[in-house]
């Protein structure tokens, strides 16, 4: 006996049974399906890949089939329920080629990655449709435009270093600008769909990983209604600094993992620090919700993608320059100058340009100096906007983490 078949059999059962489930749950009226008829069409999707070999046009023949049971069906659930959805119609036809695609060795591995991912969408129905309400007009057609400049020009950009200084390579450059748009992104959706008002933890995470200045610009305003949300609003700005140390970890570990040994120290400490400074003030606080007003552009719309490809683009050429005129130190002022406007850019320019044009522990300075100097921009905007007091408590802390930062990265 093929223990081999039998196992894909089973795992074709346990697919069938795991969207079964789900739909079971969710079943109403005269709906057709339920758990035992998912089990049964994902099994006859493995039948009819087993028997198709040697008789090919099998698979055919019963999913011809299929597709007359279920239009059936849906005929007569529409009558008596006056429903005319087809979510559960359309999961019957996937888990039978979920079915057919367990029979095939790799599809024995994918299959059940697809089944889960299928199972979530349907499970998550009201949460989409929450998400797709929040949405508007303007974020989606934003969305749009970068999506088709991101997988329709980005691959017919060269990929070739040209002009002087040779750092100016389209695509590379543009490959980076889809890579933080990504990242900014991710943070975004989740915002959006948790929504920045449920939890302070979300808005400090979450609004780290969009944008942690905005973060600190609505904390400050926040703190300047209300002394009451001092705390909480200490707590929020602190933990979303700390998210882009971590932050900036991910896209070295992507660009230029060679870095991290030597990058990897010092952002931590600063990162871990921060977030460990931002739980005590959190665990001292009594508000824990809040109306944060959050406003964060949606990243994925054109204009701050480009503003983000030119401020790279010059950063390469002033890195450069300012390496062969000044050497590192040039490197390093460039880096601070830098990461005032926007970390991610120095972060990415000095990950590529490392170790080719400059040293690696070069580069890992460059990266921490900038990051400390998008800190301390930060700590003006509390002061500034916000009030002394959020600004001196915002302040203390930024500077603990900042002196952890240095002592790492001159004793390691």
């Amino acid at each position: 006996m093929d223990v081999l078949l039998i196992l894909k059999f089973l795992i074709a059962l346990a697919l069938g049974a795991l969207i079964g489930i789900e739909r079971e749950r969710k079943k109403e009226g005269a709906e057709f399906a339920g758990v035992r008829t998912f089990i049964l069409i994902a099994i006859l999707g493995t039948i009819s890949a087993y028997l198709s070999q040697d008789f090919p046009y099998f698979w055919i023949v019963s999913f011809a089939g299929l597709v007359v049971l279920v239009g059936l069906s849906y005929l007569v659930t529409t009558r008596k329920n006056d429903d005319v959805g087809i979510t559960t119609e359309i999961a019957a036809f996937l888990t039978f080629v979920l079915g057919m695609l367990c029979f095939a060795d790799e599809g024995m591995l994918l299959a059940p990655i697809l089944a889960i991912i299928i199972t979530t969408l349907l499970a998550i129905k009201p949460h989409l449709h929450q998400f797709a309400h929040r949405v508007s007009e303007k974020e989606l057609i934003n969305t749009l435009k970068f999506l088709i400049i991101a997988f329709v020009i980005l691959p017919i950009l060269p990929d070739e270093v040209m002009g002087p200084l040779a750092v100016f390579n389209p695509f590379q450059i543009w490959l980076m600008v889809v890579f933080i748009s990504a990242i900014s992104f991710t943070g975004y959706i989740l915002m959006k769909i948790i929504g920045p008002e449920k939890s302070l933890g979300v808005t400090g995470i979450v609004g780290g990983l969009v944008s942690s200045t905005a973060v600190a610009t609505s904390m400050a305003a926040r703190v300047k209604e209300s002394g009451l949300l001092m705390k909480a609003a200490v707590f929020a700005t602190v933990v979303a600094s700390s998210m882009m140390f971590l932050r900036i970890l991910f896209e070295v570990s992507v660009i230029n993992p060679a870095l991290l040994p030597k990058l990897s120290a010092p952002m931590m400490v600063m990162g871990v620090l921060g977030i460990i400074l931002g739980i005590f003030v959190w665990r001292r606080t009594e508000v824990r919700q809040m109306d944060a007003d959050l406003k964060l552009d949606n990243p994925f719309s054109l204009k701050p993608a480009l503003i983000f490809g030119a401020l790279f683009l010059a950063i390469l050429f002033l890195s450069k320059i300012a390496n062969i005129y000044l050497g590192s130190s040039g490197v390093y002022l460039a880096s601070i100058i830098s990461g005032v406007a926007d970390v991610d850019a120095i972060t990415i320019s000095m990950a590529l340009l490392a170790p080719d044009t400059i040293s690696n522990n070069t580069a890992v300075t460059a990266i921490t100096l900038a990051a400390i100097s998008n800190t301390v921009f930060k700590f003006l905007i509390t002061l500034f906007l916000g009030t002394r007091k959020f600004a001196r408590n915002i302040g203390i802390i930024f500077l603990v983490v900042i002196l952890a930062g240095l002592i790492t990265i001159f004793v390691l």
